[in-house]
């Protein structure tokens, strides 16, 4: 139907049979076939055969002006699935709170710069969450934050960004333990942390329960400065990334501690699915966007 709808469409344009299988590289005979099959699928005559040349029914017009719609729709779906062709649509990708504060203005400032006809969702979570979004086709690209030598997941494609060293911290002037310490010299301690289903507090709550031992919160809060205050403050041990700790206000304020059986390193990784279509260059720009956010950050250090 959709070739028959083309050449319906190029004979209006053209006015003429002979020049619309001219354009269409088909004999003229191959355009009246076409037409016909059209006129029976509409159950209507689209041209008044007893004119010389025949002419256009008044249902002709108006077929041709849904033809024109639905064949741009149509173009605008075979362009979708390539990844050769500009970006349509919506493009929605999720980033964790940690990479947001570093990316987020730069990112979506370089999406709409670039793909004004691209319309922008951007979801900030936690990697959990935004992996599940990812796997269930909910998001078109995250970044999740993956312990080294984490496989992604299954469905899922996608390249490191920035890998973030994270370290447990406490109050430089009212230390609670002493600077090279161990998961067992810390368990007496509240923690001040982000909510349930950061990838930090994860891997710090595994290495407790691996010693036999339970965390203790004492706040949780997604506010990252509020969290160094109330550690500097003497009021529990916190983890942070060494990046974010270093161009932190409160740095002076805190001291870093050597513990010997908790080492963690977290990859930023973007993901996307195997085949991401017409999307492929905001993909790509994003990522591009990602890399130069996190060396302007590195080089604030």
């Amino acid at each position: 139907m959709i070739e028959d709808l083309k050449t319906f469409v190029t004979v209006i344009n053209e006015a003429s049979l002979t020049r619309a299988a001219d354009i269409l590289c088909v004999s003229q005979s191959a355009i009246s076939k076409r037409i016909q099959r059209l006129e029976q699928l509409l159950g209507a005559e689209l041209f008044d055969r007893d004119s010389k040349p025949p002419r256009p029914t008044a249902l002709a017009n108006r077929v041709y002006e849904q033809a024109v719609t639905l064949l741009g729709d149509w173009s605008h779906l075979l362009d979708v699935a390539h990844e050769g062709a500009a970006p349509s649509g919506t493009f929605r990708f999720g980033l964790p709170p940690a990479v947001a504060d570093v990316t987020l203005f730069d990112a979506v400032l370089k999406m709409n710069d670039l793909f004004p006809a691209l319309e922008i969702r951007l979801r900030t979570e936690w990697s959990p969450a935004l992996q599940r979004a990812a796997e269930q086709g909910q998001l078109d690209a995250a970044v999740l934050m993956l312990p080294d030598g984490t496989s992604l997941p299954h469905g899922l494609t996608g390249r490191q960004i920035v890998t973030f060293e994270v370290k447990v911290i406490q109050s430089a002037d009212k230390p609670l333990v002493k600077r090279k310490s161990s998961i067992r010299s810390l368990v007496a301690h509240g923690w001040i942390l982000n909510p349930d289903g950061c990838g930090y507090r994860a891997a710090l709550e595994r290495s407790m329960e691996a010693a036999g031992q339970r965390l203790r919160v004492s706040v949780d809060t997604h506010a990252t400065n509020t969290q160094l205050k109330l550690v500097g403050a003497g009021l529990g041990l916190g983890l942070v990334p060494l990046d974010v700790l270093r161009t932190s206000p409160y740095r002076d304020q805190l001291e870093v501690l050597d513990v010997s059986d908790f080492k963690l390193s977290l990859g930023g990784w973007l993901v996307y699915p195997h085949q991401t279509g017409n999307l492929k260059p905001a993909i790509d720009a994003l990522a591009e966007s990602l890399y130069a956010s996190f060396e302007r950050h590195v080089a604030k250090v």
